[in-house]
């Protein structure tokens, strides 16, 4: 049996100003072909559980492309261009293949398609028709729709924030597709959509009520006999018409889906209270750092400017305030600015610098910061292997990167736009975050899964920006309403 593969992965920030052209979406690098099984094969992706399934199943695999990336709206020029890596080899393999398993995102827009999943999908159906099985796996922050229920025949997300569960929801969707092709199967997906936003920053599922959520779901996929079901918790920054937490449902056909879907909903509609976010400014955030009497390290995280949310990692407001207190034992990790990094390339470690660091894109994440007489301290081309749980074993890239120091304070400056999910971009430019007091960084959850344990204490601020958890910030024109928290007596 022969099946083909792929990852084309968008979470879309509609908020931010401007849009994402292909080569600013792909700039972290994307795997095309062959290259996307021998890369991802064994690490703690989608695709790493796609393919170990396979293996498992004795199952050909024909590959296209393996590719995520949050950012702004794409360019339909973008869409079209991921596409070309995709489309021509369905075309070409149509008549060989037995089924199609693909991971895409959930929440991803471009200038022409408020869902970009839907429309992808529908461009591999003109290929195979209707008949074909196809399994998708999704991200938690996926905007579940009606239309991609239609269009796959099983749907199956992540359930861990951070996202430490990819390979075993690619290990599903591959799995459940091999029953489809071997056991001739067939899978019913249902989804139920919830009047309701879920700040990012309130996600994080080793918090209640998420373990309490996770335990009633398996007890009640055992108790039904279903493959699959979860709760995503859908992506509030992409103001569309199927932004929203919804429930999603995947089980062989003669099961209740609809029925199962909407039960399980009204079990997390009940609990919609504890998504309610108190946000820290960087001042108050700081001020508990310096309160802090535990040996360690202690991170100052930066939700509201995360880049795995589509910001642009540029945002001053955190290392303006670390600047301004100058506490010895401080770095930053990392600010993104290619046009500061060449600056400091045209030196060598050992000579000073001025220039402007941040500030560049958009005006709510602070103005630009003007650096005097930086020490450089070191260059590096930014290539590393992630150590976190989250993308184990993938390769990551700040692209071109130094370390300035700054009075008391260090900085990290990397030319690739992409959160801090581990010590990698503080390693790749030489330093030792066991020398440090006070690790300033831009993630919202994701970081947790190697910091959690590494760190003496967590400290969330959220500044103004386009992650921010304070949703009342954005002008919504889209999304369907009424709709929780943002409006009152709301009903489900």
């Amino acid at each position: 049996m022969k099946i083909i593969i792929g990852h084309f992965g968008h979470e879309a920030n509609t908020f931010a100003e401007n849009k994402t052209s292909y080569e600013e979406f792909i700039g972290r690098g994307i795997l095309i072909g062959e290259e996307s099984v021998q890369k991802s094969e064994g690490t703690a992706v989608y695709l790493g559980g796609i393919i170990r399934a396979c293996r498992e199943e004795n199952i050909e695999i024909i590959p296209t492309c393996a590719y995520t990336c949050a950012a702004p709206t794409l360019t339909e020029e973008c869409v079209n261009k991921m596409l070309e890596h995709i489309l021509p080899v369905v075309e070409k393999h149509k008549d060989e293949i037995d089924g199609i398993c693909m991971a895409l995102h959930g929440a991803g827009v471009s200038e022409e398609h408020d869902d970009l999943e839907t429309y992808v999908l529908a461009r591999l159906r003109q290929i195979v028709g209707n008949t074909m099985p196809i399994t998708v796996c999704l991200d938690l922050h996926g905007n579940i729709t009606e239309e991609m229920t239609q269009l796959a025949n099983g749907l199956f997300g992540i359930r861990k924030y951070p996202h430490t569960d990819k390979e075993a929801a690619g290990y599903l969707a591959m799995k459940t597709l091999a029953r489809m092709m071997k056991e001739k199967i067939q899978v019913e997906t249902a989804v139920e959509r919830l009047p309701m936003l879920v700040p990012i920053s309130t996600g994080m599922t080793a918090n209640p009520p998420f373990p309490e959520m996770e335990a009633y779901f398996e007890a009640y996929t055992k108790q039904e006999g279903l493959i699959y079901a979860s709760f995503f918790h859908g992506f509030p920054y992409a103001d569309v018409p199927g932004s929203g937490a919804s429930v999603v449902v995947v089980a062989e056909k003669g099961k209740d889906v609809k029925k199962a879907a909407r039960q399980l909903a009204e079990f997390v509609w009940e609990r919609r209270h504890y998504f309610n976010v108190h946000v820290l400014s960087p001042t108050e955030a700081m001020d508990l750092a310096e309160q802090e009497r535990a040996l360690g390290y202690i991170v100052i995280n930066e939700m509201s400017d995360n880049p795995g949310g589509g910001c642009p990692g540029d945002g001053t407001h955190l290392l303006r305030e670390m600047l301004n207190r100058n506490l010895p034992g401080s770095i930053f990790g990392y600010m993104v600015d290619p046009i500061a990094v060449e600056e400091i390339f045209q030196k060598k470690p050992g000579d000073t610098i001025s220039f402007s660091l941040g500030g560049r894109h958009e005006k709510i994440f602070g103005k630009p910061i003007a650096i005097q007489d930086a020490n450089i301290i070191s260059q590096s081309l930014g290539n590393y292997i992630y150590t976190s749980p989250n993308l184990r074993g993938a390769a990551g890239k700040l692209g071109k990167c130094a370390r300035i120091k700054v009075g008391n304070v260090e900085i990290i400056i990397g030319s690739v736009r992409n959160q801090t999910f581990d010590d990698r971009p503080f390693a790749v430019t030489g330093a030792d975050l066991r020398e440090y007091r006070y690790v300033g960084l831009k993630s919202t959850q994701h970081f947790r899964g190697f910091f959690g344990d590494a760190a003496c204490r967590i400290i969330s601020t959220d500044p103004p920006g386009l992650n921010s958890g304070d949703l009342s910030v954005f002008d919504f024109q889209k999304i369907p309403r009424p709709i929780y928290p943002l409006d009152e007596n709301v009903v489900f």
